[in-house]
């Protein structure tokens, strides 16, 4: 028989899934790297790398050096899109000063974006919106139907008020 999960921890997080969940592997090493930027300088303990492969790098994915070894992770992405630069905030015992301008910083394929999904952000999802796009949409804002000069309200003609917005009414007193 198991002991009861305690109390303030819950049985997820007896059984070892608490916090963090399941299959998060962090500091996991890629298997395959490629470069993806070249340092430019160091400012307040990050360095400021600019962007030499074709595609982006995910916001907090794992930068690295040739032989592997994880020294931090990508924390901003500015600049305009023909000259993209990062910053790379270092890892627990790193320090920016040990590298020079030039040094050459890679990442794991997998955590790289095309550049047209901030080129061209729309093409890839559609313009309906959440919940069924357009005004009103799914809910909308009440009423039963429309004028054509409404805005989406209901219209005030000889069926009444309209439906309103649900809940209930309790009056005021």
């Amino acid at each position: 028989m198991r002991a009861p999960a305690g109390r303030g921890r819950s049985q997820a997080a007896a059984r070892g899934f608490g916090r963090g969940g399941r299959g998060q592997f962090a500091d996991a090493t890629p298997d395959v790297i490629e470069e993806v930027g070249e340092l430019l300088h160091e400012c307040e303990g990050e360095l400021v790398c600019n962007l030499t492969h074709k595609k982006v790098p995910y916001f907090n994915g794992a930068i690295l050096l040739q032989n592997k070894v994880i020294i931090g992770k990508v924390e901003e992405i500015f600049g305009p899109i023909n000259a993209v630069k990062f910053t790379v905030k270092l890892s627990d015992g790193v320090m920016a000063n040990s590298y020079k301008p030039g040094d050459k910083f890679y990442i794991g394929c997998d955590k790289l974006l095309p550049m047209e999904r901030f080129t061209q952000p729309n093409s890839a999802r559609s313009n309906t919106g959440r919940g069924g796009g357009g005004r009103g949409g799914r809910g909308g804002r009440g009423g039963r139907g429309r004028s054509s000069n409404s805005g989406g309200r209901a219209t005030m003609g000889a069926r009444g008020r309209g439906r309103g917005r649900g809940g209930r009414f309790a009056g005021r007193g």
